[in-house]
């Protein structure tokens, strides 16, 4: 599925999407096919919590939170340069969503 396509079938939401065709290119990761995991209406902390519980399972996924209001998607490839702490109910999350 392309993103205009996601931005179609779920609308003003907050989706969990998987990457099945991307590719870096500078500094940019650029998607150009996705899968919906699942959408999450206005609610980000479920979203964030489900994409936390995906990635402790199979770190291999290429999994991002998004809401659908961005016309584009804008990934920048950044190096993890420190430790976050997660807790159960997502309190104190540090954590950047796009």
């Amino acid at each position: 599925m392309q993103w205009s396509e996601v931005r179609k079938h779920y609308p003003s939401q907050w989706v969990l999407v998987e990457a099945i065709v991307a590719a870096t290119q500078g500094n940019k990761r650029v998607v150009d096919e996705l899968s919906v995991v699942g959408s999450f209406n206005e609610n980000s902390k479920e979203a964030l919590r489900t994409y936390l519980k995906l990635h402790r399972e199979n770190k291999q996924r290429e999994l991002y939170v998004i809401h659908t209001s961005r016309d584009l998607l804008d990934i920048e490839v950044t190096a993890w340069t420190g430790c976050g702490h997660f807790n159960e109910n997502g309190a104190g999350v540090r954590f950047a969503v796009c």
